[in-house]
């Protein structure tokens, strides 16, 4: 059985299907971003991968934030 993804709107993000700032984290549970990521590294995305383009900054306040919903970056 194959599946295929639709590409995204033209006015969203093109890796994760949302839309949000460009300084933004993609939206790791977006199943678009899932499957796009997928076929371009051969496993899931994680949090760090969503956020792999964002400034330190970013990445400092969404590990943060992610922390407090109980999300720990630095475990598998």
């Amino acid at each position: 059985m194959a599946m295929t993804l639709l590409p995204p709107a033209p006015d969203v993000c093109q890796c994760c299907a949302v839309d949000h700032d460009p300084e933004q984290p993609h939206n790791k549970d977006s199943l678009y971003y899932q499957y796009w990521f997928y076929a371009q590294h051969g496993r899931w995305p994680t949090w760090r991968d969503a956020m792999e383009h964002c400034s330190f900054e970013v990445r400092a306040i969404w590990a943060t934030a992610l922390l407090q919903r109980g999300v720990d970056l630095d475990k598998p």
